[in-house]
């Protein structure tokens, strides 16, 4: 009776070279029970094995649940291979992996324990489905974390030009070289800029919501906003401003037990893309006194006894959830109706 399944699911463990798949199905009884697990390499002919294998031990035409755990750029072969075939396809990060295994009690790490939890996950946990990039949005995304990269790098140049410049013995030619890298730099930053705006000039609806939200929002810009898109893939995933503040890392997380109040902060567990864009927006939209944000800014500084690190913080998340409100519902942010909510 026990070996008759209502679901079927797969964890997938994958790496460089190759991916460890674990296939396992909950039980009439509602017991979680592995059927098979077996390695295959990380390439097409290894994609065409896994879909072989599973027809061989999943014959009950039933749910398949796959998952498998952000891994770089390595995952997105298989990925894409099952969700184009038309199976229910699930990612997740490798901390709510890692979190789930640990309440099932699995101490060590192994490609065969990893498959099993993940395929456990996904038949006990309620995931959201995976759904792939759109190509603009995918080639937006890329130009920005390009462009990301770049300013990181034009910092150090700078840091270094400095250190030079005030120093005892300086190095004409070091400076000179400097100076001429960090010019590129800025060429090569403006032209992916340029290219971002040009690709999402080419989607008419898309661009009209983008320039409606930034012409609208003061302390907003098309470079902020587009990079909060194209890493949310348009919001398409969520369905809540919950999942999306956990997605960027802004919910909060809380110590305290009885009478013991411990101090309240971030999880910082997700897109690292949005909270950098959206610190520098912040910046911004605090430094030119712009509503509602400067209101909240100066609110928080003076209930945290002038402490600008939540404030900022705050005011981050609050660009964050009102370029969502708006791309979702198609408006424009309107101060007047904001404040009478509020």
């Amino acid at each position: 009776m026990t070996n008759k399944f209502l679901m079927y699911g797969v964890g997938v463990d994958i790496s460089k070279d190759d991916f460890h798949a674990c296939v396992g199905g909950i039980t009439i009884d509602a017991c979680f029970k592995v059927k098979a697990q077996r390695k295959f390499k990380n390439s097409a002919k290894g994609y065409e094995e896994l879909a072989s294998w599973l027809v061989k031990h999943l014959k009950e035409k039933i749910t398949i649940k796959i998952l498998m755990e952000v891994t770089g750029v390595y995952h997105e072969g298989l990925l894409y291979y099952f969700y184009n075939n038309g199976y229910e396809v699930y990612l997740e990060p490798g901390h709510r992996v890692k979190k789930y295994m640990s309440v099932l009690g699995y101490k060590s790490k192994t490609d065969k324990l990893d498959g099993k939890g993940m395929c456990q996950m996904v038949l006990e946990r309620t995931l959201i489905k995976w759904k792939p990039v759109s190509p603009s949005i995918l080639k937006i995304r890329s130009l920005l974390r390009h462009r990301k990269a770049l300013q990181k790098t034009k910092v150090q140049f700078e840091n270094q030009l400095h250190a030079i410049t005030h120093s005892q013995i300086k190095d004409a030619y070091v400076v000179k070289s400097l100076n001429k890298l960090i010019k590129t730099i800025e060429k090569q930053i403006a032209e992916l800029e340029s290219k971002a705006m040009d690709l999402s000039n080419k989607d008419e609806a898309f661009y009209k919501k983008l320039s409606t939200i930034v012409k609208s929002t003061k302390g907003l810009g098309f470079i902020s906003v587009l990079t909060v898109l194209s890493e949310t893939n348009g919001f398409k995933t969520f369905r809540n401003r919950k999942q999306l503040e956990s997605y960027a890392g802004y919910d909060v997380i809380e110590n305290s037990s009885g009478k013991f109040v411990g101090r309240t902060r971030i999880s910082k567990k997700g897109n690292a893309n949005i909270r950098s864009v959206l610190y520098m927006a912040a910046l911004s939209a605090v430094r030119t006194k712009s509503a509602p944000f400067y209101d909240l800014y100066t609110r928080l500084i003076a209930r945290n006894g002038g402490i600008s690190k939540k404030a900022n913080v705050a005011v981050q998340r609050k660009l964050l959830l009102i370029i969502y409100t708006l791309w979702t519902k198609n408006e424009a942010f309107d101060l007047k109706y904001y404040n009478k909510a509020a």
